[in-house]
């Protein structure tokens, strides 16, 4: 359980170099080596941050993210420290994208639907691949996210994920915003039948983490308590739209000074029946009333339009068609602004659509993709084969219980892809000889994502629209 102001505060405490030598000590490989170069390429002097040297900078600054990824909870803390200390240095910096979505929800800009990406595997270097492609594209309107299930199973907290994407930015000559998001930060419904407020504060303490790392843009779901047995479609999704409230003003009060924290809502499980009009009018009437008068509300909200999470796998393991409804999309991000000024819907389960659907979106209106299995399957695709079979015999050893009757064993094991994550992270992390071509997979992936949702020369109206409100960052 870790608390907002542990890690931000009003003033800055210079990292302790000292302590970060003797951690990269205790661990295996280079790190000294990398570590002693990456210190050579910076000053640290009256509390400051120089970087005297780019290049060697941008060479060596993966040492923070392995630190991060496979250090103690304190070494995580100091890399984290570290690592926003030299990018705040260089003109990086976490943002709320709030700003320019509530200028799509008044009708001032539109014409792209912003990318949400999550780097499940090996984040560093994944991560690096998506700031190259926006880098050559000039896009600034990219998201990186991290769900509270992918928590679990990619092995990797809001800190140590922060920590990957500080650094890959910085690897890959990134200047300007980057927007963290806490996605489906989602409430449990078999964990709130058993004890409601302790999954609640479950949820609130995954706020605080997040929000204390940097992400400024946290999506709310407490959509697994809408209930169907009602006729009325307002008592359907009261549940959801009251603990949607609640969560909203929890993550309100712990925002830092100058940052307005982009909240989204959700109204139905992706990969069940479609949401309509009015799912979503009880929606955001209900969460409007409970909130005060006075207080931002939520600026997104997401529905499901026919998608599922990890796409239509076929027997052969392909991918078949998902039937999006685009017409539906229009029609609910319509009605999001039009009704409550929201900037509109976001679609989920979204990676595996063919390249010519994903470019309808920006058409329909939808505000913002979340992009996930593909980047996974980049890693996949290029990981040695031996690593490969071992995380399927270990999958198929240990989630033989999720195998279904009707399914082959490539449906099954691209719907278990994502469980060795976590338990194989460091075989996965040491296999250098495999990461430039991974990092090559998810930047085509990428910049096929992002021509696709017109993202590209989004730099400028980013930085233009969205104000910085610095936020020290110290332990």
């Amino acid at each position: 359980q870790i608390k907002y102001t542990e890690f931000v505060s009003e003033e800055i405490n210079m990292f302790d170099t000292a302590f970060l030598k003797k951690a990269a000590a205790e661990m295996s490989g280079n790190l000294c080596s990398d570590l002693e170069s990456l210190l050579s390429a910076i000053i640290l002097s009256d509390n400051k941050v120089e970087v005297s040297n780019r290049r060697m900078l941008n060479d060596n600054i993966g040492v923070l993210a392995r630190l991060s990824a496979f250090g103690s909870r304190e070494v995580r803390e100091d890399t984290h420290h570290a690592a926003w200390c030299i990018a705040g240095s260089l003109g990086i910096y976490s943002c709320s994208i709030d700003e320019l979505y509530r200028a799509i929800g008044r009708g001032e800009i539109s014409g792209f639907t912003v990318p949400a990406v999550n780097m499940r595997a090996i984040a560093f270097q994944s991560a690096r691949g998506v700031f190259k492609a926006m880098r050559e594209l000039g896009t600034g309107a990219a998201i990186f996210e991290l769900s509270r299930g992918e928590i679990g199973f990619t092995g990797q907290r809001p800190h140590e994920y922060a920590t990957s994407i500080i650094c890959a930015a910085i690897a890959e000559g990134h200047i300007g915003p980057i927007f963290l998001q806490g996605d489906h930060f989602q409430i449990s419904k078999r964990r709130f039948v058993e004890d409601p407020e302790a999954e609640i504060t479950a949820v609130e303490s995954l706020i605080a983490e997040a929000v204390s790392a940097g992400f400024y843009n946290i999506d709310i779901d407490a959509s697994t308590l809408v209930d169907l047995s009602f006729d009325s479609i307002d008592a359907q999704q009261q549940p959801n739209y009251a603990l949607s409230a609640r969560l909203a003003k929890f993550t309100r009060s712990i925002e830092p000074d100058g940052v307005t924290i982009s909240i989204g809502g959700e109204i139905g499980e992706v990969g069940e029946h479609n949401s309509s009009v009015e799912e979503l009018n009880a929606y955001l009437n209900g969460f409007t009333a409970s909130m005060p008068e006075k207080m931002p509300g939520m600026i997104k909200l997401s529905i499901q339009s026919g998608t599922r999470h990890g796409g239509n796998i076929l027997a052969d393991g392909s991918f078949g068609d998902m039937p999006i409804d685009f017409t539906l999309i229009d029609a609910l991000s319509q009605a999001c602004r039009d009704l409550f000024k929201l900037a509109g819907c976001v679609q989920h389960g979204a990676s595996m659509l063919a390249m010519e659907k994903m470019a309808k979106l920006p058409a329909a209106g939808c505000v913002e993709v979340h992009l996930a299995a593909a980047f996974l399957n980049a890693v996949f695709d290029n990981l040695p084969q031996e690593l490969v079979k071992s995380a399927d015999d270990w999958v198929k050893t240990n989630f033989a219980d999720e195998w279904k009757s009707d399914w082959t064993e490539a449906q099954f094991l691209h719907h278990a892809r994502r469980y060795p994550i976590g338990p194989f992270k460091q075989s996965w992390w040491d296999a250098e000889e495999c990461h430039l071509a991974v990092r090559d997979a998810v930047y085509d992936c990428a910049l096929g994502y992002f021509n696709a949702l017109q993202v590209g020369n989004t730099k400028k109206l980013v930085e233009d629209i969205i104000r910085h409100a610095p936020v020290e960052w110290s332990q």
